[in-house]
């Protein structure tokens, strides 16, 4: 857990740098929206101006996106659902997305609203195509001086009243734009260093057993000593945390390859032994590590969903087994929580895969066989395991008639997973990017291209 805190803080540190090189206003903004607006129109059946309106083209430009946004906003108070029975939800949250982006326009970059259109004309405002895209760092800096080209180009507007009363409008605006836009930029690099901070002051050296050179499980508060079971399987999640102790040069490069890399053979594919089989052991660093095409981690990642479907085509369920809530209550109520994955490349016995199917299990093979997943989790939608906050925990197939009962809970730490699969997945494995931009992982990508041992001698080594 350790591991994983630290790479979010090394994230995060890069991330809050990166949305600072980005502009305020970025086309991904209105892609989402055009979604979301297209699954308002399906869910929900619509009356009045709302419902007539156009999105803008799939390749307008930000310009095209501010004068629908006008245009939306006013219309919205006249929004009604089509029956009394109908879920709000839709609507409520369009109508908020609206005004936050509205907002945002009228705080940050006020030049841009609709009613400034004649100003952006004027060639002594300098206001181009590609202001409209400046960057949150920049974003100040321009509309400071945007102010002082606007004070002297007010002399020449004397004797026109009409752009005059928007040059002193929009110059009554921009100071406070400036200062808002300053916030914002150095927020983020505040962000940005808390998080760095946070992370460099974290420490592993002492979790170290000296003798196997391996990170323990953990510190014993009470004892007050390193519990004495260790961390030693690469095909688990502890290959982040010794990925991170490396990096930081708290343990010695050495440590990797104390990671057990002993294989199992199941369904015809050679994987990794890992402790419980879960998927979540298997791909959860991959949320942030990087996983290069033919080596072992690659190999390995592909092999664990090639198990965990081949087993779920032979028990007739959606495949996806990993640690997770049960259908089984304790004395107070609560869902059982275990470790469910797959025996047959698990070291320890007492793995067992329920079988219990989660949701986020999927999730996490994204980056891995996309297809794939996407069509498993339509499956699961179509089976209605989804409720208000998303896909619920799980759907355990362990009873006696092997029907799913459905664990209706949802788990922060689950959840967090999914989100971070799926902006992986729909931006380029931009979570990856920005735990690699940091220099200590930099340094210690060699790690990641380890080679893949041939099948001929695993074959080999499983027969002695």
């Amino acid at each position: 857990d350790s591991g994983n805190f630290v790479a979010s803080l090394y994230t995060l540190r890069s991330g809050a740098l990166a949305l600072g090189r980005q502009p305020l206003l970025d086309t991904k903004l209105f892609t989402g929206l055009r979604a979301h607006w297209n699954l308002m129109r399906l869910e929900n059946g619509i009356r009045g101006p709302f419902a007539q309106l156009s999105l803008p083209e799939a390749s307008a430009p930000v310009s095209a996106w501010v004068n629908w946004l006008s245009t939306t906003a006013s219309s919205s108070s006249e929004v009604l659902p089509a029956t009394q029975d109908d879920d709000p939800w839709w609507v409520d949250e369009t109508h908020r997305r609206v005004h936050a982006i509205l907002s945002l326009l009228t705080d940050y970059t006020p030049w841009l609203l609709p009613e400034y259109a004649p100003l952006r004309e004027l060639p002594e405002l300098s206001i181009k195509p590609e202001t409209w895209s400046v960057a949150v760092d920049d974003a100040a800096a321009f509309a400071r001086q945007l102010d002082v080209s606007l004070h002297h180009a007010r002399l020449k507007l004397i004797g026109n009243s009409q752009l005059l009363a928007l040059a002193e409008s929009l110059s009554a605006a921009l100071p406070v734009a400036a200062e808002n836009l300053r916030r914002l930029s150095a927020a983020l690099r505040s962000v940005s260093q808390h998080a760095e901070r946070l992370a460099e002051d974290t420490d592993f050296a002492f979790l170290a057993d000296p003798g196997r050179r391996v990170l323990s499980i953990g510190f014993d508060v009470r004892a007050k000593k390193v519990h004495e079971a260790c961390y030693d399987m690469l095909g688990s999640e502890a290959r982040i945390a010794t990925f991170l102790a490396i990096a930081r040069d708290q343990i010695p490069q050495q440590s990797w390859f104390r990671l057990g890399r002993d294989h199992a053979r199941a369904f015809g594919r050679f994987v990794l032994l890992s402790w419980t089989g879960t998927m979540f052991e298997y791909l959860m660093p991959a949320l942030w590590m990087r996983s290069y095409p033919d080596t072992l981690i690659s190999r390995s990642l592909a092999s664990c969903v090639w198990v965990q479907r081949a087993f779920a085509r032979n028990h007739n369920i959606p495949w996806g087994i990993s640690e997770s809530g049960a259908a089984r209550l304790d004395d107070g109520g609560h869902y059982h929580y275990q470790a469910y994955g797959m025996p047959q490349i698990a070291l320890s016995i007492d793995a067992t895969a329920g079988p219990v199917v989660s949701p986020y299990s999927t999730f996490l093979a994204l980056g891995v066989d996309s297809l794939a997943a996407l069509r498993n989790l339509r499956f699961m939608d179509a089976s209605g395991w989804v409720g208000a906050y998303g896909f619920y925990e799980a759907a355990d197939f362990s009873g006696p008639s092997g029907r799913a009962s459905l664990v209706r809970e949802w788990m922060a730490h689950h959840q967090g997973m999914s989100l971070l699969a799926i902006l992986n997945l729909l931006h380029d494995n931009i979570v990856q990017k920005w735990f690699h931009a940091n220099p200590l992982v930099q340094a210690n990508e060699l790690l990641l291209h380890e080679m893949p041992v041939s099948n001929a001698v695993l074959k080999a080594r499983l027969r002695e």
